[in-house]
């Protein structure tokens, strides 16, 4: 690595380490640190390294926002070097460039280009290649690898079946205990707030989890299904769901994701976790920037709503929001003129979010990839060192509840780092929680002088009036009329033309393009589209009886679909599925 000198402050300890255990494994290997710790550093140290000896690098991520992220840090690090990306309406090839920073589904496509040198791969959310289809990416062409992850797991045997025969080895590289001894993540403290469900709630909640926990021993004992871990038990229950209605096993599967979809928006959607939140807004208006966690987009939105109403500039931050939307609201978040982002899933990886003072988690996961990446978001280093805030809302007496084992090895790890953990009611909350932030402001105010915030993001957005801002996340919650056909405008009508005659005539091929453009969303987007456009070999379902199987609302499924058309239309997808179209068009 003498030839190319990486521009910027040089590797902190861990990521020295973890390259030199690449470097031994024969450059071939994944790297395992928690979000946070410098992973894309390390990356870029494994392509200059390649530059230096006159490879070609591939650097391959799962989305937009990723594209642009690795392609800006690349930019900065190595300015120097030619650098092309190719996905989200950019066709660079390796003509001209020795890095090239790719969406896996462009890397994937039959036009991807070819490098004439021997080449590096540079895998980002190494994690997600685990799957069939884009798997495709992990090929001997080559001749060197190194993946990057902050949790290397996945629910069903991708890693063992694809990514492990592939990379070879996991090196541990930064976890949090390490990453709080080198001063690298933030001070914690965690705050577990346990919230009542009133007594309709509770009752309905008791009601449906009864039956939940009746089923799955049913469908594990009598129809075969996996009992642990839990994300294999719901893949064999979701294929079960699939099969004839009049079967006994897909009868049972139906009704547990039933109630087990009832229970989960019970605990998305306690009155009591908003309530809570409604009384933490005075506090969060004095403090700095919140993230808070939700289950569900219509969660998001309801929290958003509360804080908005309590004087909190805060707004959701969802999957079915533009490009344009997504890159303003995290420029006011850097700012600081909007002080809190409520998320469900989108914010769990793939977004470069500024740093923030407290996490609130609404809604907890049985997922540990998911509760790392949503500590990540908090627990970076804060330019005063300090501390983090966390608060974790639970449903007391229910599956969330830590007494009952929730949270299991992520509390753990949190715990162990935290230097204050407590337990209070909702009552007793804000309180606390405005105790701890101002012994962190007295802190900083007898260590460092008063700073502005900056006022333009890094690509020079200007920043928006306070009232402007107001009304952006007010459009941002207010919810849409369904309609009930396939699609909505010209552009994403296209797009549903080629799903439904893929779910009618498609060949394996065709279903094979289609799953890898349907990768890219969440696992709820692709329920619905594969229900209302027939993809797995049923009629094409209307919105209403979508929702009734998946235990939502025909407006939800209206949403639902657009957002994942229309994101489909904006990425490299479009491209693939238009291919699709005019190759059975022909035959």
């Amino acid at each position: 690595m003498t030839a190319i000198a990486l521009a910027g402050p040089p590797l902190r300890d861990w990521q020295r380490e973890a390259f030199e255990a690449w470097v031994a494994a024969d450059r071939s290997a994944v790297v395992e640190a928690v979000t946070g710790t410098g992973k894309t550093t390390l990356g870029i140290a494994a392509a200059a390294d390649a530059i230096a000896r006159d490879m070609n690098v591939l650097v391959v991520v799962p989305g937009i926002e990723l594209l642009d992220q690795w392609y800006r840090a690349i930019r900065r690090v190595l300015p120097d070097i030619p650098i092309g990306r190719r996905g989200g309406g950019f066709t660079d090839t390796f003509r001209g460039n020795r890095i090239l920073v790719s969406t896996v589904q462009s890397a994937i496509s039959r036009s991807a280009p070819r490098a004439v040198r021997s080449t590096l791969l540079v895998a980002d959310e190494v994690h997600r290649y685990g799957a069939l289809t884009f798997s495709r990416l992990l090929t001997d062409s080559f001749v060197e690898r190194i993946g990057l992850t902050a949790t290397f797991e996945r629910s069903d045997d991708g890693v063992e079946r694809h990514l492990l025969p592939y990379f070879r080895t996991v090196i541990d590289g930064c976890d949090y205990k390490r990453g709080h001894a080198d001063g690298i993540l933030a001070p914690v403290r965690v705050m577990l707030v346990a919230v009542p469900f009133d007594e309709i709630e509770a009752a309905e909640y008791q009601e449906y989890d009864e039956v939940a926990r009746q089923l799955r021993g049913d469908l594990i004992e009598k129809f075969g299904c996996a009992g642990e871990p839990f994300g294999d038990f719901m893949r064999d229950v979701q294929l079960l769901s699939g099969g004839e209605s009049a079967e006994s096993a897909t009868w049972v599967a139906r009704k547990y994701l039933y109630a087990f979809s009832k229970r989960r928006a019970l605990l998305a959607e306690c009155r009591g976790k908003l309530e809570a939140l409604r009384d933490l807004g005075s506090v969060l208006k004095e403090s700095g920037r919140a993230l808070t966690f939700s289950e569900t987009k219509d969660s998001s939105r309801a929290a958003a709503e509360v804080l908005l109403q309590e004087g909190v500039l805060a707004a959701p931050f969802t999957s079915d929001l533009s490009r344009s939307d997504r890159a303003r609201l995290l420029t006011e978040f850097k700012n600081g003129r909007l002080t809190t982002l409520v998320a469900p899933k989108v914010l769990d990886e793939g977004v470069d979010v500024p740093e923030a003072d407290v996490g609130i988690i609404l809604a907890s996961s049985k997922s540990r990839r998911q509760m790392i990446q949503r500590m990540g978001r908090i627990i970076r280093p804060k330019s005063d060192g300090r501390p983090a805030s966390f608060l974790v809302m639970f449903a007391a007496n229910s599956s969330e509840d830590p007494s009952n084992g929730a949270h299991g090895t992520f509390l753990d790890q949190l715990t162990g780092i935290a230097s204050e953990v407590v337990t209070v009611g909702p009552d007793e909350a804000p309180d606390l929680l405005r105790k701890w932030m101002r012994a962190e402001s007295d802190a900083v105010d007898e260590t460092s002088p008063p700073t502005e915030p900056p006022h333009a993001s890094e690509s020079g957005t200007e920043a928006v009036p306070v009232d402007e801002v107001v009304t952006i996340a007010q459009r941002l919650i207010e919810d849409d009329a369904p309609e009930d056909d396939f699609g909505s405008g010209s552009e994403n009508a296209e797009i549903g033309r080629v799903l439904l005659a893929v779910g009618e005539y498609g060949t394996d091929d065709d279903f094979d393009i289609v799953l890898a453009c349907l990768s890219i969303l969440e696992p709820r987007q692709v329920s619905v589209l594969v229900m209302r456009y027939g993809l797995d070999g049923q009629q094409p379902r209307r919105q209403a009886k979508v929702g009734a199987r998946l235990g939502i609302s025909a407006r939800q499924v209206n949403r639902i679909e657009r957002t994942a058309i229309e994101y489909l239309g904006d990425t490299v997808a479009r491209e693939l599925l238009s291919d699709v179209m005019a190759r059975m068009e022909s035959a």
